[in-house]
């Protein structure tokens, strides 16, 4: 399966990520650090690839400044 995968509006960087159901629902990797990407910095990035399931995840966790790219691809 495809990892679900951000793009940084501000610079075009492709980052891997995941959806977690702990304290930080979306974490998104540069290289080997990962971080979390808070609800209201979703602002400054999209989604490239995800499932449905980590899309419907996110909308539930109030992530509603994330959008998906125009180049969205819906992932199994």
């Amino acid at each position: 399966m495809k990892p679900m995968t951000l793009r940084c509006v501000l610079d075009g960087l492709l980052l891997p990520a995941a959806v977690g159901d702990g304290e930080f629902p979306l974490i998104a990797w540069d290289g080997e650090e990962s971080f979390a990407v808070e609800a209201v910095e979703a602002a400054f990035y999209e989604v490239v690839s995800a499932t449905a399931q980590e899309m419907l995840t996110l909308e539930r966790a109030h992530y509603r400044l994330l959008r998906r790219a125009p180049d969205f691809e819906l992932v199994d």
